[in-house]
């Protein structure tokens, strides 16, 4: 190998390789003393020149492209341990929370704001769509409840056998409508109103807007409901009038016959 020899205090041999490797050093060293340079210049607010500003942000890249070199294979080696089946729910959590943190850290800011703001939006729209169902429930509980109440009340007032029956007849038809004042304004008053299917003046079908009161009373006076309400007679818009026979028929007796109970009931002549 050959040597070379350098004038000092005393002479001394030194050889080619050790001085490759004490310039390497020197090297690295002076990138290390820059970029400690840099950073305390930065906290300091010591402006570069473009190519002071260049080599700072040269070795800043540099660092966090190794950062996020050693990042992504750890997120890897996790993902890879997630799917072990030996784990655990607890053990399964904290690794999904260790590679959400990792993967938060790989984020910029802009990336971090816009995560934080679609969590934001999808905890909201869940919030909003809880409180939905729980509103449409308690509110078709409260309409379902009202009607029911509204036809239970009316058969009872109309002599209806069972109320149930009405109930059942008339719910489905029924719904909660917002009452008008006289000028045509809301007034914030919901009651039932039915839509119900009637004959007209001149036997055609016709379909009302009634409310639950008058739907149980035009029931009573038409000849299909008949069976549904103690002794009525028909009439109104497209009924028949009932007239009172010679005698009285007992219910009891042609209870089970249900052509002549119809027809003691059309002719008003039953007695119970």
């Amino acid at each position: 190998m050959k040597k070379q020899y350098y004038l000092s205090d005393v002479w001394s041999p030194v050889y080619e390789d050790d001085a490759n490797a004490a310039a390497a050093a020197a090297e690295a060293a002076a990138a290390e003393a820059a970029a400690a340079e840099a950073a305390a210049a930065a906290a300091g607010g010591i402006k570069f020149n473009e190519e002071q500003q260049k080599f700072v942000n040269k070795l800043l890249a540099d660092d966090r492209k190794k950062h996020t070199v050693r990042t992504e294979k750890a997120i890897q080696e996790l993902e890879a341990l997630k799917k072990r089946s030996s784990l655990t729910e607890k053990e399964r959590k904290d690794l999904e929370d260790r590679i959400d943190n990792m993967k938060s850290e790989l984020m910029t800011k802009e990336e971090l704001a816009a995560k934080e703001r679609d969590k934001l939006l999808s905890r909201h729209k869940e919030e909003v769509t809880g409180l939905t169902t729980e509103l449409d429930t308690w509110k078709g509980r409260f309409t379902s409840s009202t009607i029911s109440r509204a036809i239970t009340d009316a058969a009872v007032t109309h002599d209806a056998y069972s109320p149930e029956q009405i109930v059942a007849l008339l719910q489905t038809r029924t719904q909660l409508v917002e009452d008008l004042d006289d000028e045509g304004k809301p007034t914030g008053v919901l009651t039932p109103k039915v839509k119900f299917e009637d004959v007209g003046k001149d036997n055609k079908p016709v379909t009302l807007d009634l409310s639950v009161e008058e739907a149980v009373k035009r029931m009573s006076e038409l000849d299909k409901y008949l069976n549904l309400f103690k002794d009525k007679g028909t009439g109104g818009l497209g009924g028949s009038n009932r007239s009172a026979g010679g005698g009285k028929t007992d219910a009891k007796t042609i209870a089970q016959d249900p052509a002549k109970y119809r027809e003691a009931r059309k002719k008003g002549t039953l007695t119970f």
